[in-house]
């Protein structure tokens, strides 16, 4: 199946919009004689959308997209996540919204990644206090790791007030990157159970809200690691991450590899998916008419397509997630 596009409509109602390729170009306007944004869930009002690889597959896992997914847990206003399978294309399946977790709220922050390595997504979040949880998903629910579950602690949101979950330091579980208010960016290695007694070190810095109001974390250059795109004054400026020969750890590049024209800006959405290759980012960003234009990300630049850009136009949605159907 193709990957796409989920989107939640203003009435709440899911729809599935997969990214076609015909006459040499990406769109969601589908080829003749097909049809397109098929109704795939109603009346959801939920108070969090998770979407993550919540579903066990045969398929290689390694370095799927953090942030993507192929099914749906939820948040429910009393609490309870309740997990959506998607299968047949579709979230509307009789027996399906299982209770797959209780006592949660709004107020924490939710990090869905791979964090155990054991093949699906796993929940991190972040409470009221600063510190991290960790919630194993086993297929089936989260599992209650008891006194263990609290895995990091001081990540208060003031402080911190952006987390980017990545394999930051090249292993084979997630870390997490933050990004603290004075404008650093700091490293904390996660080892598959915790942030205690792991390396933490400073990766970047002078990147402040204020002036870099878009981090955009994602392998583009395809070696392993995330890479960042950032956006400043209307451009979008492309930092490596790798090797510093000046540190035993990997760093961002002090100037940027690349930049864009200045095309882009601060009041867009930005929406990263692994739409043509798997592992292999591209852009998509949500003007102020709601169109939807697509810049493919080649050999370190991101490509304006210029009259070719354009992929779908006069979406009003609440929520966009890039989807792997399986």
């Amino acid at each position: 199946m193709m990957p796409g596009l989920i989107v939640r409509m203003n009435n709440g109602d899911l729809k599935w919009f997969p990214l076609f390729y015909y006459d040499g170009k990406y769109k969601f306007y589908p080829p003749k004689g097909q049809n397109t944004g098929r109704e795939v869930g109603r009346d959801w009002q939920f108070k969090k959308y998770l979407p993550g690889y919540w579903t066990p597959t045969q398929m290689p896992s390694y370095r799927r997209r953090i942030g993507g997914g192929s099914s749906l847990v939820v948040l429910e206003e009393d609490g309870d996540l309740r997990y959506f399978p998607f299968r047949d294309e579709t979230f509307m399946l009789r027996g399906t919204g299982d209770k797959v977790g209780k006592g949660f709220r709004d107020t924490l922050d939710y990090y869905v990644a791979e964090w155990t390595g054991n093949g699906t997504s796993d929940l991190l979040v972040r409470d009221e206090d600063g510190n991290l949880r960790l919630y194993p998903w086993n297929g089936k629910e989260f599992r209650d790791l008891g006194s263990k579950e609290k895995v990091g602690n001081g990540f208060d949101k003031k402080e911190v007030p952006d987390i980017y979950p990545g394999y930051w330091s090249g292993g084979s579980t997630p870390d997490i990157l933050i990004r603290k208010d004075n404008g650093d960016l700091v490293v904390f290695e996660f080892n598959g159970e915790t942030f205690y007694k792991q390396r933490n070190y400073k990766v970047g810095d002078d990147f402040k809200a204020k002036h870099y109001e878009h981090l955009l974390m994602d392998e583009w250059l395809g070696n392993g690691t995330p890479d960042m795109l950032a956006f400043r004054d209307n451009r979008l400026r492309l930092y490596p991450y790798g090797p510093n020969p000046k540190k035993d750890h990997f760093t961002f590049t002090e100037k940027q590899q690349w930049e864009s024209d200045k095309d882009f800006r601060k009041d867009w959405k930005y929406l990263i998916g692994h739409w043509r290759t798997p592992g292999k980012p591209d852009l998509i960003t949500v003007n102020h008419s709601n169109d939807l234009w697509f810049y493919p990300f080649d050999d370190g630049v991101l490509t304006d397509l210029r009259g070719d850009k354009q992929v779908g136009n006069d979406w009003k949605v609440t929520h966009f997630w890039d989807f792997y159907p399986v």
